[in-house]
């Protein structure tokens, strides 16, 4: 290949962090319309390479060209004028702003020549050229005129990614793109995908979402311990032969083995309603059993997970926690009843990243260490204790949290509420954006807790994922549970088929 033909060509590129080596000797190169997939553990050099890229790190050693011509990058700016455009995983969108607005930050279209905050906007042009690419760049409908914090999240990532075209992006590096996307907005994402790789856009795509990474992509770059391990076409691997590159061996059984539920309910919901959110929902969870909660999203999953831990509570119906008829109103009393709840959004829901991981691991149980004055000595062992049971890598309890890998990140939530000894644990997409062994060390935990009595309700967008772990699996559509599957006989397609319709 030429080296016109090369959209990007990385040489010898690597970064040190103090003694640390984040990344030694990087090569690799991307094709004009090509996807490239970027795989590796968290923690293999992914994100410092990233960053590297669109100007957020500079590197200390190698050479990045764009199209035969060497560039210099040392901040975002470099990365953008060099036509490098990235969509991270956390959305950076304004929420409060419109989707024009959004688009346009930073390269709004003024009157004259020399814009600045007292010259007019050109409004119409901008909403033009903004409407020009959602629905013919990218072939998607969507508000222009609402602010984006109430648009569905998929919309959000595409008025992200249009924001990235407009900037004149020809490499898009996209970050966990699907993570938290139901099946029919993945599937419109990957139609994007092709659409930008056939007019000569060049794609660099991250995801620990290995099966969606070799149907997208051309080639797959292996990323292990700052190296690169692999550069592969995706036609040649299968996804066992990918995880054995990521780790440098094989990986047992992803799914542990399921236990039997108990006979005993340990949570009965009978009739419960909130108007626009669920609507008449009823089932019972058995001590020891793993439910699942499926559905497209708005359907009413999320909500209704929430409101049982006392977020947006029920305004009717009726909740039984072992035999005992009780009112869950608030957070509070969700806690009270020894409901845990572990939410999605792992950095702006769960983690205090300022504070170590001791810290956060007893933040919902501060009262077991003393009612006026902490015992610090005990709270330090059972810290301890619950980072080798749940196998938490980290420097100890001392250790800021926001040093940690997503995937020790989230075992250390889920330490925090196991920490309060739960009946009843909520799990919202607790193996979102975690490598494979993570999720591997998250499923097995989950399965330990349900062994040891714990009832316990998983929302998942991942099929694979509900049809592994669960035991039962309800489908809502609209805010109605439409179906109750066995998930030892049921499949990905029954889901689907639940989730976009009515029985």
């Amino acid at each position: 290949m030429s080296q016109s033909e090369h959209a990007l060509k990385i040489t010898g590129v690597g970064k040190r962090f103090g003694a640390t080596n984040a990344l030694s000797g990087i090569s690799m190169n991307l094709a004009k319309g090509e996807v490239l997939g970027l795989v590796g553990e968290n923690g293999a050099g992914k994100s410092t390479l990233m960053k590297i890229l669109s100007g957020a790190h500079t590197r200390d050693e190698g050479d990045i060209e764009i199209e035969g011509v060497r560039v210099d990058i040392r901040e975002p700016a470099d990365a953008q004028r060099a036509g490098i455009g990235i969509i991270y995983q956390e959305l950076s969108l304004f929420p409060d702003l419109d989707a024009v607005e959004n688009i346009f930050i930073g390269r709004e279209m003024s009157v004259g020549k020399y814009p600045n905050m007292t010259v007019p906007l050109r409004k119409k042009a901008m909403r033009d050229c903004a409407a020009r690419i959602l629905n013919d760049v990218l072939g998607v409908e969507i508000d222009l005129d609402c602010p984006v914090g109430s648009l569905a999240l998929a919309q959000r990532q595409i008025i992200e990614i249009a924001r990235t075209l407009n900037s004149n992006a020809s490499i898009l590096i996209m970050d966990e793109p699907t993570e938290a996307l139901e099946k029919a907005e993945r599937e419109q994402l990957v139609r994007i995908i092709n659409d930008l790789k056939q007019s000569g856009k060049s794609v660099i795509y991250v995801s620990h979402k290995l099966d969606e990474v070799l149907k997208i992509c051309d080639r797959v770059v292996v990323l292990r311990d700052g190296a690169c391990v692999a550069d592969l076409p995706a036609s040649s691997l299968d996804v066992n032969k990918v995880i054995s590159l990521m780790i440098g061996g094989s990986l047992a059984k992803q799914f542990p083995t399921k236990s039997s539920p108990r006979a005993d309910p340990v949570l009965k919901v009978e009739g419960i309603s909130r108007r626009g959110a669920f609507e008449n929902v009823s089932f019972e969870l058995r001590e020891g059993e793993i439910l699942g909660l499926a559905g497209l999203e708005g359907s009413g999953k999320s909500r209704l997970l929430r409101a049982l831990f006392g977020d947006g509570a029920a305004e009717s119906g009726r909740i039984v926690l072992k035999g005992r008829s009780t009112s869950i109103s608030s957070i509070s009393d969700g806690m009270n009843n020894r409901i845990a709840f572990l939410p999605a959004e792992r950095k702006t829901e769960g983690i205090f990243a300022e504070h170590s991981v001791g810290w956060n691991l007893t933040a919902s149980s501060l009262s077991k260490f003393g009612s006026v004055r902490l015992d610090r000595r005990a709270e330090r062992i059972e810290c301890t204790n619950y980072i080798r049971r749940m196998g938490v890598k980290s420097e100890g309890p001392q250790q800021s949290i926001g040093r940690l890998s997503g995937g020790n990140q989230q075992k250390v939530l889920l330490a925090r509420w196991l920490l309060t000894e739960p009946d009843v644990l909520l799990l919202e997409e607790p193996t979102r954006g975690i490598d494979i062994r993570a999720k591997a060390d998250v499923y097995q935990l989950i399965a330990s807790s349900a062994q040891a009595g714990k009832g316990i309700i998983l929302v998942s967008s991942d099929s694979t994922e509900l049809l592994g772990l669960c035991h039962r699996i309800l489908v809502m559509f609209e805010g109605e549970v439409v179906g109750i599957l066995d998930a030892a006989s049921a499949s990905e397609e029954a889901i689907a088929s639940l989730s976009i319709q009515r029985t």
